[in-house]
């Protein structure tokens, strides 16, 4: 049962506990704590920075950026990237003493969303730096020396990146190959190994890399920590350590710049590293903490950059989509009067306005420094990045063959460029990127069954034999029985004034109620499929699907409270009741399939077909299968799979990874 996930082994080992307030943390164990979604109110003169800064970023994108040939030449013309550093675009994050501009995460979303409003490309590579590049695992980790030698020069002048992909290994991070063995002198690392997909690798100064360190053990004050070694046949294990990495060092090769459906202005790289020496100094935190430190800077981009971005390309797309249905006549009638259209429009406005109020929300407790957002950031990351593909793809539906054309071509007849099919292109990349959505659900799952799984573990373990098992049920039964029947109790809804208005309250209520209806879900499943829960990924999606709907439910709630009441018109509380009145059916749907999974027939369809038992389906075409794409030189410099790296990588019985 300590095991739930299966495959995820290393990355619970790097795992922390929650370790402050979490509003989802509470919800999925039927204690929704609804003050935390009222943190405490942006300062006045924090939000006038951000709005001044905003205003200067407008003037430079419309004066000095051509999105467009962004799109067409597949590159950002460097006097753009200078004008952005001297704008101080790429220190956004960074403090004030290191040459940053010292924003807060609210304000460093709404700078990304209008930055990606007129090239979202632009704004991933200003992106990176500050939310995976080597900007904040310093901020986090690094030394006092660290922050001053490096970030004043990529808030101003250098251009930062994250190597952490490689050929064998995609989100399965806790199996990187890359390593990086201390040389007989103790005062450098020697790195061997590749990376992929590293966005910015091209054009970066310095490069946050993970790699694996052969190390020691050794417990200090009672704390297990780890030394590098130079004889890799002494090492306890291979451990994942933080690293800056100068791209300017001997030994680096860009051996590709990756190009892909969209996002074609982006530079990123598959880098080869040889025998590259590094010096210790460049070590980030702690030896055996890379894992760990990579997790949890990418909860930035989580919760920050993926959703700002998503949310400015929706926006883009929006206007230009009501033009269209306005304006295009169909059978003598306008497009957006047809009633297909309208519903379409209509479902358009409901998601975008779930995403601005679901981002605005979790930038919000982002600044908070006694909150851990890890699931909320995921649940950010998944909710804006699914909808905008919806959102996207629903406007171009309503662009028709005009949404499937390119925008140069159009702009030879005349027509309006807009290029939607682009914006359709490049969405894609945001649902993969930093956490694919099929990775993430096992994660905020994994979050929602942990104080079941802490309280049962022992229980379960394979050591608790007879009396010791005994006592551990009893132990159960007697903390259970009276927390299952707490979970029928109605709990009161706190009396704030945020809290009084009836059209927040009720949806609150239903939070409430359907908070406690999903944690009891989440028991049976455990005490019913207990190690089946396991691989059983359709329950485990379902779980993080409703917390999903639950927490955009009170989002949706709140903001549209904002906007009625600084806007004087109830109008915006129709795209709130919309969301509500949808994910309620999505919820039921979802909880009801906690307890009677129907994934069953279609898993053991997919597994028949995985075997090539429904032959007749590749029949009647010129079969090809994927080597049948390599050229007969690709086939013959071909190597065997590389086996994936052992958890004791040096000697027999040597203990794994530990962050």
């Amino acid at each position: 049962m300590s095991k739930l996930f299966k495959g995820l082994e290393q990355i619970e080992e790097a795992r922390e506990h929650l370790s402050g307030a979490s509003f989802m943390a509470g919800l999925f164990v039927g204690k929704a704590d609804f003050n935390l979604l009222l943190p405490p109110s942006e300062p006045a003169e924090e939000k006038a920075a951000g709005e001044a800064f905003c205003a200067r970023l407008e003037a430079f994108l419309k004066d000095h950026v051509d999105a467009d040939e962004i799109e067409r030449t597949a590159r950002i013309p460097q006097n753009v990237i200078e004008g952005l550093f001297e704008l101080g675009a790429f220190g956004m994050k960074i403090p004030k003493p290191y040459k940053g501009l010292g924003f807060s995460h609210k304000n460093y979303g709404r700078a990304l969303t209008l930055m990606a409003s007129w090239s979202n490309i632009l704004a991933l590579t200003v992106a990176v730096p500050q939310s995976i590049g080597i900007a904040m695992p310093i901020l986090l980790f690094g030394t006092e020396a660290q922050k001053k030698k490096y970030l004043p020069r990529v808030a101003r002048e250098h251009i930062s990146a994250f190597a952490l992909t490689e050929p064998d290994t995609g989100s399965d991070a806790a199996n990187v190959q890359t390593q990086a063995v201390l040389d007989e002198s103790q005062r450098r690392f020697v790195i061997n190994g590749e990376k992929l997909w590293c966005t910015n690798g091209p054009v970066a100064r310095y490069v946050t890399l993970i790699a694996r360190v052969p190390a020691k053990k050794f417990v200090n004050g009672g704390t297990l920590r780890w030394q590098g070694v130079a004889d890799e046949n002494l090492a306890d294990a291979s451990v994942h350590t933080a690293f800056v990495l100068d791209m300017r060092a001997t030994g680096i090769e860009i051996k590709q710049r990756c190009q892909f459906e969209g996002c074609r202005g982006i530079e990123n790289a598959h880098i080869k590293f040889t025998n590259v020496r590094l010096p210790v100094e460049n070590v980030i935190g702690e030896i055996g903490h890379g894992l760990k430190y990579a997790l949890t800077i990418l909860n930035v981009g989580r919760a920050i950059s993926v959703p700002a971005i998503c949310l400015g390309i929706a926006k883009q797309a929006w206007q230009p989509t009501l033009d269209r249905a306005n304006t295009r006549i169909t059978f003598k009638k306008p497009l957006g009067q047809r009633q297909t259209q309208s519903i379409r429009l209509g479902r358009m406005a409901t998601h975008l306005f779930a995403m601005e109020a679901l981002s605005e929300l979790v930038w919000h407790m982002a600044d908070q420094n006694d909150y851990d957002i890890r699931i909320e950031a995921a649940i950010a990351k998944m909710f804006c990045s699914e909808k905008t593909i919806e959102f996207l793809k629903d406007g171009q539906i309503i662009f028709g063959g005009s949404g499937y054309e390119k925008a140069d071509s159009k702009r030879v007849r005349g027509e309006p460029a807009f290029g939607i099919e682009q914006l359709v292109r490049d969405a894609e990349m945001y649902r993969i990127g930093e956490g694919a959505t099929d990775i993430l659900r096992p994660f905020v799952a994994r979050e929602g069954l942990s104080p079941h799984l802490d309280r049962v573990k022992r229980y379960f373990d394979d050591d608790a034999k007879g009396i010791k098992r005994v006592h551990e049920l009893v132990a159960l039964i007697r903390f259970y029985f009276p927390w299952f029947l707490s979970q029928l109790k109605k709990k009161p809804i706190p009396t704030t004034p945020e809290f009084q208005n009836r059209k927040v309250r009720d949806k609150l209520i239903y939070i409430e109620r359907t908070s406690r209806r999903l944690s009891r879900a989440i028991f049976y499943a455990l005490v019913v499929h207990r190690d089946g829960l396991r691989d059983d990924q359709g329950r485990q999606n379902r779980i993080e699907s409703v917390g999903e709907e639950l927490l955009t439910i009170a989002a949706t709630a709140l903001h549209a409270q904002r906007l009625a009441q600084s806007s004087g018109t109830a109008e915006i509380w129709e795209l709130a009741d919309e969301f509500f009145r949808t994910a309620k059916t999505r919820i039921d749907t979802a909880i009801r399939g906690i307890i009677t999974n129907n994934d069953d027939q279609p898993a053991a369809l997919g597994s028949r077909a995985l075997h090539e038992n429904y032959a007749s389906l590749s029949s009647g075409v010129i079969q090809r299968g994927l080597n049948d794409y390599l050229s007969n030189e690709e086939i013959q410099q071909q190597v065997p799979p590389k086996p994936a790296p052992s958890l004791q990588p040096t000697r027999k019985n040597r203990s794994t990874d530990a962050a």
